[in-house]
């Protein structure tokens, strides 16, 4: 294990001091055989007990000096019993009991818990702090991801394992930080806290494994600045040059001729002598109609319109937006957008999506090499 430095260069120093004092002091006929080498290594095994034994971190002195909230009182009781008499630490009590898991903190254990204090749990805006409490299945999953079971560890030993599975499945890493250990980034503000069951670590974060983070995008909706969003996702190939990654790799109208929801806009774009345009740097934000778009178009009206390269030219333009290529996400702050053929979109927030002057984005942030493609369920016809 590697001391943290700080800590291990103040002991060095007061270890050499007492040695050279001890040396002045002794018999002069006595030859002092004790060196810098031997003081160091004492000096380290030195710091490494100060991390297993002491309550190290500037946060222990907000924990009472007496009584049951104190090193002493907090020993004598199991983890959640002693945590609700810890005054940092009320907001952490009130979410395990909503969680209802005071019984299992109090049972035999060994564990190892990291305790958010209540500011940890304060940083986290009100609207979605009260909806983890509301929510035990989620706050279940936050809680367990802050407890091991079956090893009672001091601070040397979390530095020395590097890191370590959670009750909640997922791991932990620990890292040197200063003189202390860092919890997945968290700062331990008090550690090594003894209770009759568990040693408990205070930190200043509230950590979040993935699962949780997926169950609260769940809650929240889609976001929108992710990938592939919409139920047409699911007609795009696995894999291949169909497939997003293959798209990504093509640029626009090349990846379309590899999927296989977009033949009909690829013929369009042939027709429409558009291809080279939508091959070129770009980038381009493009709304790609799919194939049932255009089957909804009376036949007679479609074929039209194809033999019509003017206007199909300026229907296809009017899907494309150039010198831009925007997620979802930034559409919507845009709320508006100026098409290649030169009227404007306006973009809508629609349930969990998007909508595209009414048209429903069905499969969203579809990447290809020069731009962001939006697979909608219309085709756009220009005012003008």
């Amino acid at each position: 294990m590697k001391p943290r430095r700080s800590l291990v260069r103040m002991v060095s120093m007061l270890a050499v001091l007492a040695l050279v004092a001890a040396a002045c002091g002794s018999d002069t006929s006595e030859t002092t055989t004790t060196t810098v080498a031997d003081a160091t290594t004492t000096t380290e095994a030195m710091a490494d007990d100060m991390l297993m034994t002491m309550n190290v971190g500037p946060a222990c002195g907000a924990v009472p000096a007496d009584g049951e909230g104190s090193f002493d009182g907090m020993a004598d009781d199991p983890a959640a019993t002693a945590a609700s008499n810890n005054p940092v630490l009320s907001t952490l009590v009130t979410a395990v009991s909503e969680a209802g898991l005071v019984d299992t903190l109090n049972g035999d254990g060994p564990f190892t818990i990291f305790a958010p204090y209540n500011d940890a749990f304060a940083a986290i805006p009100e609207e979605d702090l009260n909806g983890i409490l509301a929510d035990q299945e989620l706050l279940s999953t936050i809680l367990t991801y802050h407890v091991v079971a079956g090893e009672n560890l001091d601070l040397a030993a979390l530095a020395e394992a590097g890191s370590i599975e959670t009750v909640q499945g997922e791991s932990l890493e620990f890292a040197a930080s200063g003189d202390l250990i860092s919890v997945n980034g968290a700062a331990v503000l008090c550690g090594n806290v003894q209770t009759a069951n568990a040693t408990v670590h205070i930190i200043d974060q509230v950590l979040v494994p993935m699962a949780a983070s997926d169950m609260m995008a769940m809650a929240a909706g889609p976001d929108l600045m992710a990938m592939n969003i919409g139920p047409a996702c699911s007609a795009v190939p696995a894999d291949g040059e169909g497939s997003f990654d293959g798209m990504a790799d093509d640029p626009a109208a090349t990846a379309a001729s590899n999927n296989p929801v977009l033949s009909t806009l690829v013929t369009a774009v042939s027709e429409a002598g558009l291809v080279d345009t939508l091959n070129s740097e770009g980038p381009f934000t493009i709304f790609a109609p799919y194939n049932d778009a255009f089957a909804a178009i009376p036949e007679e009206d479609l074929n039209g319109i194809l033999a019509d390269q003017e206007l199909l030219t300026s229907i296809l333009t009017y899907h494309v937006v150039a010198g831009e290529s925007l997620d979802l996400q930034g559409l919507i702050d845009a709320g508006e957008v100026t098409t290649v053929q030169g009227d404007t979109l306006t973009i809508e927030a629609s349930e969990d999506l998007a909508t595209v002057n009414g048209a429903v984005v069905i499969c969203g942030n579809v990447q290809v090499a020069n731009g962001t493609v939006h697979i909608i369920d219309t085709v756009l016809v220009p005012e003008s």
